[in-house]
């Protein structure tokens, strides 16, 4: 397990490379091709983008091997939980305020080690309409260290498919994983639009630097198509009103 390396700059970079690689195997199975533009320096800093899925993880691992941030609850999932365990995935507790403290702390050792940090300050995925406003509390250990930020906007299209990506790629309402991603992967070809920031930023504020990485995320994102929409199934928000955000 890399994790338990340690968390020294050898341990966490060989963590890291050991993500991108898996990443970029699993972006070949489920077919997903990757469309970017601009691409991150080297070196540790703070990758901020929307989120719209599982797959963004995927996405965003195979170009950055950097560390990730993640809900408590994603470690106890069956399987996923274990891979994203040995790559040294940090886990929060979301919505306890009290854990931020040790986050940031966690988060600043390893960028002081020269490994990077992922993570989506929206909080939670949304069904790709806009970007939500970025939560602040995690940034303060950039703030701190004066680390940069670079924000990134995601986006996903199924050129093969009459079925509103929103929906079919999109993984925000609740569906089980297992049946959702099946639905995913008979769209045909998905391609990963990953638009990169030209320059990171650095924050003296961390509200302020939330602000501004929206803003910027905001200004790259490209919408999801939300038309047509498949036929439900058991959990989407769809089979209630198909209106739900």
């Amino acid at each position: 397990c890399l994790r338990k390396l340690g968390s020294d700059r050898i341990g966490l970079s060989m963590a890291a490379r050991g993500q991108q690689a898996w990443a970029r195997m699993s972006l070949a199975t489920l077919g997903i091709r990757l469309d970017t533009l601009g691409k991150p320096p080297a070196g540790a800093f703070v990758v901020t983008a929307n989120h719209l899925s599982y797959i963004d993880v995927l996405v965003l691992g195979a170009l950055f091997p950097g560390r990730f941030i993640a809900k408590s609850e994603i470690a106890a999932w069956p399987l996923v939980g274990t891979l994203v365990r040995m790559s040294g995935t940090l886990f929060v507790r979301r919505g306890d305020r009290s854990d931020v403290p040790r986050m940031v702390a966690r988060m600043q050792a390893t960028l002081e080690a020269g490994v990077g940090i992922t993570f989506f300050p929206e909080g939670w995925a949304s069904r790709g309409l806009t970007v939500k406003p970025f939560h602040a509390g995690l940034l303060q250990s950039a703030v701190a260290g004066r680390f940069p930020c670079l924000p990134v906007a995601l986006s996903y299209a199924t050129p093969r498919s009459d079925l509103a990506p929103a929906w079919t790629v999109g993984w925000w309402g609740g569906a089980p994983m297992g049946p959702h991603m099946l639905r995913m992967i008979a769209q045909g070809p998905i391609v990963a639009r990953v638009r990169w920031s030209p320059e990171p930023i650095v924050g003296d504020e961390r509200k302020q630097l939330a602000a501004e990485l929206h803003a910027q995320v905001l200004q790259r994102f490209e919408p999801l198509g939300q038309e047509r929409l498949p036929e439900p199934m058991p959990g989407d928000p769809l089979a209630t009103d198909g209106l739900g955000d």
